[in-house]
């Protein structure tokens, strides 16, 4: 997920709080230098942007410290989550976290999880209470649509997209909420229907450019998706190709000769239309919320902006 057009965000200070929300509450130098590293392995903050997003459309007066308080809380949860997703996944071997001894793992991420709770407790918001609802709603939410990936639970597309708005939407609807209760007190349920949309929006296109990554394909192509789940409705010879190459165990180079080729059978069974559109779908719903907000029209202008991609 990212934004579409450039904030005034500085991606810098994000993670100089993240960096300090560790230092306040870790005096072991070993683990703080781990924790760290982790956040210094962020490219770029994206939960943190959608929190800013929604503080500034809400009330353009905020208190910037404060929120850049917020929006570390944000990160770190996410962090935390991106973390217990590729331990519990063992599909992605990039990150720095799956290069140290795996208990240890466990428990920095464990650790961050908890940290971002706490550093709620740090803020001077008249909401900090409510914020921390949040938190915890959305976690539970995270976790809940996680169990549901790890134990293929899923069996149809409706249940693939449930799957996806707990596990994925959770998170975005919590940066968005957030960023709306610091800014002026309230919830929306607008805001959290089009959060968890633009969730599951990003979640299909990650799962698409994830097919193609060597180190992920062999697994998330066999975890239940809505990827494998169109194939398996068999709507053309290329769609039974591509199922008998998903259990070969073989990489889709070795398999096909080449990415391109890769690609040319996925158009050629439907899948990347069949994404597309789904992704789209979730977009355009998402965008029919915002419109419902009772907010000026150069606010809702610069929600859509940002969160719906043409």
């Amino acid at each position: 997920m990212a934004l579409k057009s450039e904030l005034l965000l500085n991606k810098v200070q994000v993670a100089m709080f993240m960096k300090d929300a560790v230092e306040r509450s870790v005096d072991w130098l070993y683990l703080r230098n781990l924790l760290h590293r982790f956040i210094e392995s962020k490219q770029t903050f994206p939960f943190a942007e959608l929190c800013y997003l929604h503080a500034n459309v809400f009330n353009s007066e905020n208190d910037e410290e404060e929120l850049y308080k917020l929006m570390a809380a944000v990160e770190l949860l996410v962090l935390a989550f991106d973390m217990f997703d590729d331990l519990e996944d063992l599909d992605n071997f990039t990150e720095p976290w799956m290069d140290i001894d795996r208990g240890e793992a466990i428990n920095s991420s464990s650790f961050l999880y908890t940290l971002s709770l706490s550093h709620i407790h740090s803020l001077s918001s008249p909401y900090r209470s409510e914020i921390l609802g949040l938190f915890l709603e959305y976690a539970l939410q995270a976790m809940k649509g996680q169990h549901i990936d790890l134990a293929n639970a899923v069996k149809t597309e409706k249940e693939c997209l449930q799957m996806m708005r707990w596990k994925s939407g959770s998170l975005t609807a919590l940066a968005a909420e957030a960023g709306v209760m610091f800014a002026c007190g309230k919830r929306y349920e607008e805001v959290k229907e089009y959060g968890h949309q633009v969730g599951i929006a990003g979640q299909i296109e990650n799962d698409y450019k994830g097919l193609f990554t060597p180190h992920k394909q062999d697994r998330k192509f066999l975890k239940p998706s809505l990827a494998l789940l169109y194939l398996q409705r068999k709507f053309n010879q290329t769609s039974v190709d591509i199922l008998q190459y998903v259990h070969s165990g073989k990489d889709f180079d070795e398999y096909f000769g080449s990415i391109v080729a890769f690609k040319e059978k996925l158009l050629e069974a439907g899948v990347t239309q069949y994404l597309n559109v789904m992704k789209h779908i979730a977009l355009k719903k998402a965008e029919t919320y915002i419109k419902k907000l009772p907010l000026p029209a150069e606010k809702l202008d610069e929600l859509l902006t940002n969160l719906i991609k043409k």
